[in-house]
């Protein structure tokens, strides 16, 4: 899928630090993404939630609203559950990754597709089911951050608090 972008969209998310689109996803999309229980990095996993997540037109699409190339991906959340206070956002206070470039909220109830781009400066509540896409800068960083749910995750990957992400963990998803 191409999906174009006009003047209005750009002007839109950089005065709104937003944008949803509606129909992001298919319907086929939404069932391969929908798993039952909460977790980070999918991706790494599941085949059917990588062809998805890595997308390539996804990331354009986040690298041309954002203005940052190369986007890395950061990370991906699957969110279930109201309530919890680490589900709201900002994600450059609440990240354990630095140098987030963007998120993509993609709406997975009802089948809907819908998907929300986003600034790293953003906050509001998140939709449930949902499933969370991080986009990075290049030279992002694993800091420690406490207020992150999963703030150890990468050290199981062999990273170290101050470390950069390497590709071999965390692919450029668009640009280069």
């Amino acid at each position: 899928m191409r999906f174009g972008l006009e003047k209005g969209h750009h002007d839109f998310f950089h005065r709104h630090h937003h944008i949803e689109f509606e129909e992001l996803l298919s319907e086929e999309d939404v069932k391969r993404l929908y798993i039952e229980k909460e977790r980070r990095d999918g991706w790494r996993s599941d085949p059917e939630v990588k062809k998805v997540v890595l997308r390539s037109t996804l990331a354009e699409v986040a690298s041309s609203l954002c203005k940052v190339s190369p986007l890395r991906m950061g990370f991906d959340q699957m969110i279930l559950n109201e309530g919890e206070e680490e589900k709201f956002l900002p994600l450059n206070e609440k990240s354990s990754i630095q140098k987030v470039a963007c998120g993509l909220l993609l709406d997975l109830s009802e089948k809907k597709g819908s998907g929300t781009f986003f600034s790293p400066e953003f906050s509001f509540p998140l939709t449930y089911p949902s499933l969370l896409i991080v986009y990075v800068k290049e030279k992002a960083l694993y800091i420690h951050e406490e207020k992150d749910p999963y703030n150890h995750a990468l050290k199981k990957l062999g990273y170290g608090f101050g470390d950069r992400l390497q590709s071999d963990t965390h692919p450029i998803v668009f640009g280069r």
